[in-house]
């Protein structure tokens, strides 16, 4: 390792594997790391890529390098990387982009739980409650529970709800006195797709709510909340 390099190491405390990616910002190479600092230096991109290219980092575009386990998913030419920020890559084709996915064990055509709150992100503010759950399966293949993945503030809002209370948390922890037929119904839409519409009543609220529910991707529900007395007539 280049001696510069190794003291400048040494003296920021910086372990090769902690760093998340380089960002080249104000004629300053920015060095995030994965415990949040941001240490900024004159060491250009390109030497400390030189540096860390056999540790598994890619560089995609001018200024930009990554850590490779730190991409959560590709899409089209933006990284989106495990701590929801989005980065701009180089253009490649669609089969480059493919083939990189595969390389980072990541399946181009489907979302994880683990992104799904990105993916969803532009629905936070959305004046309609909004949720993404989950369900999970037992060794045996049988659908044992759902979890939520996914909360819009207005999700929280209605349910009275801090989202520490409801993120990935069972459904029957959340709601212990929900009602069956929407868990079988929830696990229809997960499975099989296409859309539902339902109506339950909230002891909670003391409300009766309108359920839309669709299928976002394979064993996930996605739903939308309308208390029924705010329903349009």
């Amino acid at each position: 390792m280049d001696e510069k390099i190794l003291k400048f190491f040494k003296k920021h405390k910086i372990h090769i594997n902690d760093i998340k990616y380089l960002l080249r910002q104000d004629n300053k190479t920015c060095i995030h790391m994965t415990d949040d600092r941001v240490i900024r230096t004159f060491i250009t991109v390109k030497d400390l890529y030189e540096i860390l290219m056999p540790y598994d980092y890619l560089c995609i575009n001018k200024g930009t390098v990554v850590a490779r386990q730190q991409i959560d998913y590709i899409e089209n030419c933006t990284y989106h990387m495990l701590d929801g920020v989005c980065l701009e890559g180089r253009k490649r084709g669609a089969a480059s982009h493919k083939l990189l996915n595969r390389s980072l064990h990541q399946d181009f055509s489907k979302v994880t739980s683990t992104n799904i709150r990105t993916r969803f992100s532009v629905l936070n503010d959305m004046p309609l409650a909004f949720c993404v759950i989950e369900l999970i399966f037992n060794e045996d293949g049988t659908g044992i529970d759902f979890v939520f993945r996914c909360c819009n503030k207005e999700m929280l809002a209605l349910e009275e709800l801090k989202s520490e209370e409801i993120l990935d948390q069972s459904f029957y922890q959340v709601f212990p006195k929900g009602e069956k037929k929407l868990l079988a119904a929830y696990t229809d839409v997960a499975v099989n797709g296409g859309s539902r519409r339902l109506k339950t009543y909230s002891a909670k609220l003391h409300r009766e709510l309108a359920i839309r529910c669709f299928q976002p991707l394979e064993n996930f529900c996605a739903c939308v909340l309308i208390p029924a007395d705010e329903m349009p007539e």
